[in-house]
């Protein structure tokens, strides 16, 4: 018979510590993953002895990216459904849900690899790649590509594990891949003497390493509603489809995002090369601050895809607020402490016989003084976006922050390359603009959806209903 742990159910008992206890483990698991992708570039920036090769990797950031956040984006919308289902106690939904998901995984991941391997070459030519950074960034993308299976298979994994209250185990799993990449890292560039093949070698075989795991993990939960059993792997259209209405917009979105941030590289590139290899290195010190905001993000899907497949509409307000002061204060915390430390954490990139180290430096924190300030707003953004994902209304969340990336775009499009504004602060100033308008239009789009669901209302009645059982307990105690 299928069942489940009780300590897995999000729509009983208290919401703040409990929502903190889920998201310690996503924040772990998250900066681990963004320190080994830090890992990945101070190694290759310091100790392959190509003063090119960390210019190479981050040419290719954005593009890889963009295919990554795909898949990512489906397995989340998987990941809501299962939530929906899991708080409704619908266990043999769960089920199917999670072997239509699986199934998905791997035809999804194969798929994004396929598009990745040919389409490497004139994604990184429309850029405007530089040709000094071009054949090694081909090379790294196409292996790196190799990987997106693994990925898939893992995310999908990982998503449905957070989906049932489960977020240590992905943590566990990260953890340990994660060593394996930054030793292998090591052995591939320092003793087998590689460059960017060798960083992403490694992160491949780290990967498939992830995807073995969390497939060993579900096939091991016995007698659990989601329990992973490959004979029973399929894809069911109508599940498809529900993954699909919320997966897809999410992944556009993403995907949107991405594109900016294509652009915003294609910008780059028309500065300086140490502004070129300053962005590389603030983006990857700022994806510690992202990830922390989009822990939240999680962590808010999976409490109100819960509460709401479970029609518990008090519930939702309180993670709602919740999540927001949580995400406000930790995003105000983590962005002071790596503006603080930015030229140390900037220095471990850059090897110190580099002429252009300094400037280098000098770049990296202007980035920072200019995102980082502001970047809780970044954080509120993905908890309402990801509040919107948890009740299903994943287009509504697309077109607000489709309105927002217009207005980011535009802004380097027609604004940084003028003159005046043809600086750092000229081109990373769009993103703290594009956040303020998404939020603006986020929170109108979740006054719509709680009026359009009578959330208001039914969460009055659960209150009103919740005072007279409580003045009935009372009247026959006394």
């Amino acid at each position: 018979m299928l069942k489940t742990k009780n300590k897995a159910n999000f729509t009983e008992g208290p919401i703040f510590t409990r929502l903190l206890l889920f998201v310690v483990p996503l924040i772990i698991t998250g900066v681990l993953q963004v320190m080994y992708n830090m890992a990945d570039n101070i190694v290759v920036g310091r100790f392959s002895g190509d003063p090119d090769a960390l210019g190479a990797v981050g040419s290719t950031s954005s593009v890889t990216t963009l295919i990554i956040n795909i898949m990512i984006s489906l397995s989340s919308g998987a990941g809501v459904v299962v939530a929906q289902y899991f708080g409704a106690k619908d266990h043999d939904k769960v089920s199917r849900t999670v072997h239509t998901s699986m199934a998905l995984s791997v035809i999804g991941g194969i798929i994004l690899m396929i598009i990745g391997i040919v389409f490497a070459r004139p994604l990184l030519t429309i850029m405007g790649t530089k040709e000094l950074f071009y054949e090694k960034a081909v090379l790294y993308m196409i292996i790196i590509c190799c990987g997106i299976p693994a990925s898939s298979i893992y995310n999908f994994g990982a998503a449905i594990l957070r989906s049932i209250g489960d977020s240590k185990t992905s943590l566990y799993i990260l953890a340990t891949s994660g060593l394996v990449n930054v030793v292998l890292n090591l052995f591939f560039v320092m003793f087998c003497h590689m460059t960017v093949d060798g960083v992403a070698y490694a992160t491949i075989i780290s990967q498939y390493m992830s995807a073995v795991a969390v497939v060993w993990v579900l096939m091991r939960r016995r007698g659990e509603c989601y329990q992973l059993n490959l004979r029973k792997l399929r894809m069911e259209s109508g599940l498809i489809a529900r993954i699909m209405r919320i997966g897809v917009p999410m992944a556009l979105q993403s995907s949107l995002f991405s594109i900016s941030n294509i652009i915003i590289t294609s910008s780059v590139n028309t500065f300086p090369e140490h502004v070129v290899s300053a962005k590389t290195i603030a983006f990857n010190i700022e994806g510690l601050t992202y990830t922390v905001m989009h822990a939240f993000a999680n962590a808010a899907m999976t409490f109100i895809g819960q509460n709401f497949g479970a029609q518990k509409y008090r519930r939702l307000n309180k993670v709602f607020l919740y999540t927001l002061i949580q995400v406000t204060v930790a995003g105000i915390l983590v962005s002071q402490v790596e503006i603080l430390f930015g030229r140390q954490l900037s220095s471990l990139y850059i090897d110190s016989t580099d002429p252009n180290r300094e400037a280098i430096i000098e770049a990296v924190l202007e980035i920072f003084r200019i995102m980082l300030t502001t970047y809780f707003l970044c954080g509120v953004m993905e908890v309402i976006s990801g509040v919107l994902k948890g009740i299903g209304f994943s287009v509504t969340s697309m077109v607000a922050s489709l309105i927002g990336l217009v207005l980011r775009v535009g802004w380097i499009v027609f604004v940084t390359p003028t003159e005046k504004f043809h600086t750092i602060f000229g081109l990373f100033v769009s993103y703290t603009l594009s956040w303020i308008l998404t939020i603006v239009l986020l929170l109108l789009c979740c006054a719509y959806a709680w009026h359009k669901l009578g959330i208001w209302c039914r969460a009055k009645e659960e209150k009103i209903t919740e005072i007279s059982e409580k003045e009935k307990i009372y009247e026959n105690t006394y």
